[in-house]
């Protein structure tokens, strides 16, 4: 990927990804306490959803993050979810001008 822009564009995609489908796997097994699935329906889903991950973060990520180190994750562990997700939006945005 040689246009920086569209490498970052890319790289949020990715991520903003990466973020729901770890939310629906926390949702299914949340679903499997309640008794609405069963443990093997919720083991499914997080497999399929890491089979997507991985394919994710190999195929479209690693090339991104080879041609451009600095636009990998940045993970300060000063926090998680959304806001964790927007802080590295944004600096990776910042990436771009």
């Amino acid at each position: 990927m040689l246009y920086r822009e569209a490498a970052v564009r890319v790289s949020q995609t990715v991520h903003t990804v990466s973020y729901l489908l770890n939310i629906s796997a926390e949702q299914m097994f949340g679903y499997e306490k309640e008794g609405k699935v069963t443990g093997e329906q919720a083991g499914t889903h997080m497999h399929k959803v890491n089979v997507i991950l991985e394919i994710l973060f190999t195929e479209l990520l690693d090339p991104i993050i080879a041609a451009y180190p600095d636009l990998a994750p940045q993970y300060c562990g000063c926090g998680t979810g959304e806001s964790a997700i927007d802080s590295n939006v944004l600096k990776t945005d910042k990436a771009v001008n």
